[in-house]
């Protein structure tokens, strides 16, 4: 997952900061997008450890911060009985 379109006006991007047509500063989206990229990370980890709740837990957060649809397959796995 890499953010493709500028969220602002959807131009294509490359890896610059910022948008090159509307200039939108695309910082912290990149940042969320890389954090959400470690928490799965770590929810697969945990789920190959045999740690259900951290998993569990690391997924959700990678969730919250952008769309996962690993995150998302892993929670439904996860799911209680």
């Amino acid at each position: 997952m890499s953010l493709e379109r500028c969220p602002g006006c959807r131009a294509r991007l490359a890896e610059e900061p910022s948008c090159p047509r509307c200039g939108c500063d695309l910082t912290l989206v990149r940042r969320a997008e890389a954090q959400s990229r470690r928490r799965l990370v770590l929810a697969v980890q945990a789920w190959a450890r045999g740690d259900p709740l951290a998993a569990r837990e690391n997924a959700r957060a990678a969730l919250a911060l952008a769309h996962q649809p690993l995150a998302q397959a892993l929670l439904q796995r996860l799911r209680l009985p």
